[in-house]
């Protein structure tokens, strides 16, 4: 993960880094590797967490991020995790402190906190002096809940520009030491780096899903070529006409591509300020999938069941084939209802994999 973060801010790590004795080195930089790692299927932050704690030597590490309540301008925690902290009854407080307070709910704006307090290890006196006390309240609740009020706190708003990313903090019940503060100080382009990569992560998982539910969305079979001509999205209908024929249908995709296309084929092409990027292809006058026929006659379907399985066999929506045939969608969830038990078949996806078999 790159940090874009500069050069100069690199350089000036690495030199930090370097001066530190040869233990405390091997310990930083096992932070920066654990916040590094990176896996969909298992968030490591608490493991991170507790490597920054063993790093620093302190008794308690808080990771949290905020979000915007649902129809609501008020915020909640919304990522946390802990190092040496049991329970969940700080985040609980804190989430009833934050009702009623939107963005600027006390020691920091919550989508983009003053400059002062960005990227910054500040203590619980800086913190103080930044926000005129503001921050004393809310500390007390969370600092309660945490089973540590009155000990000490230093913590940074890590954050993507004037963007808040998410709070770091640790806690302790003696002051902290200036060995500690700087210790806290070389992780923080790691944390800076790993939530932007989070961030990233997950933009793409919702452009993923949105171009997925586009594409369910397209009244025939539909697919997303990327700048290549390969797949990257089909839809059901899609998957279908590929699963039954693959030679055939990707031949036909490349004669999309090339402007040779059927007139029953709508091509769209993406582009960027780079240029092309990839092509939509929807197929807007569906042809009936190969089988339909033969399995329609095998199973003695009626005119109108036939008209109906034609269209699961494209991956129709109950509801999408209710509109095209210009009928009830519980007419058609009877038809479907009727072909599977003369199938005897399970499923709709059973179904269709009997009628490409």
């Amino acid at each position: 993960m790159g940090s874009g973060d500069g050069g100069s801010a690199d350089t000036s790590e690495s030199r930090t880094l370097e001066a530190l004795p040869f233990a405390m080195k091997r310990a930083v930089r096992g932070v920066q590797e654990a916040l590094a790692h990176y896996s969909l299927d298992n968030d490591n932050m608490y493991s991170s967490l507790d490597a920054l704690r063993e790093l620093i030597d302190t008794d308690k590490v808080l990771f949290y991020t905020l979000e915007q309540r649902p129809g609501s301008d008020d915020f909640c925690v919304g990522r946390a995790a802990t190092a040496n902290v049991k329970g969940s009854a700080w985040r609980e407080g804190f989430d009833d402190y934050l009702t009623g307070r939107a963005a600027a709910w006390g020691p920091y704006n919550a989508l983009s906190p003053e400059p002062p307090q960005r990227d910054r290890v500040l203590d619980s006196k800086q913190i103080g002096a930044l926000t005129r006390g503001k921050n004393r309240d809310v500390q007390d609740v969370v600092l309660e809940r945490l089973g540590a009020l009155g000990n000490d706190m230093m913590r940074v708003l890590v954050c993507d520009g004037p963007s808040l990313l998410a709070c770091v903090g640790i806690v302790q019940p003696q002051a902290f030491t200036a060995r500690q503060r700087e210790l806290f100080e070389l992780v923080v382009p790691a944390f800076r780096r790993r939530l932007k990569f989070d961030r990233l992560v997950s933009a793409t998982s919702l452009a993923r899903g949105c171009v997925s539910v586009a594409l369910e969305h397209a009244g025939g079979p539909a697919w997303l070529l990327g700048p290549g001509g390969r797949v990257e999205h089909a839809n059901a209908a899609a998957r279908s006409q590929l699963d039954s024929d693959r030679t055939a249908t990707l031949a036909t995709l490349d004669r999309c591509r090339a402007g040779a296309a059927e007139a029953r084929f709508s091509v769209t092409p993406l582009r960027s300020g780079a240029g092309g990027i990839g092509h939509v292809v929807v197929e807007t006058i569906a042809r009936t999938p190969p089988g339909v026929p033969t399995a329609a006659a095998r199973l003695g379907l009626t005119p109108a069941q036939t008209r109906v399985l034609e269209r699961v066999a494209r991956g129709s929506s109950n509801a999408t084939i209710a509109a095209e045939l210009k009928v009830a969608e519980r007419t058609v969830e009877a038809h479907v209802t009727a072909i599977l038990e003369k199938a005897h078949v399970p499923s709709r996806a059973a179904l269709i994999v009997q009628i490409f078999a």
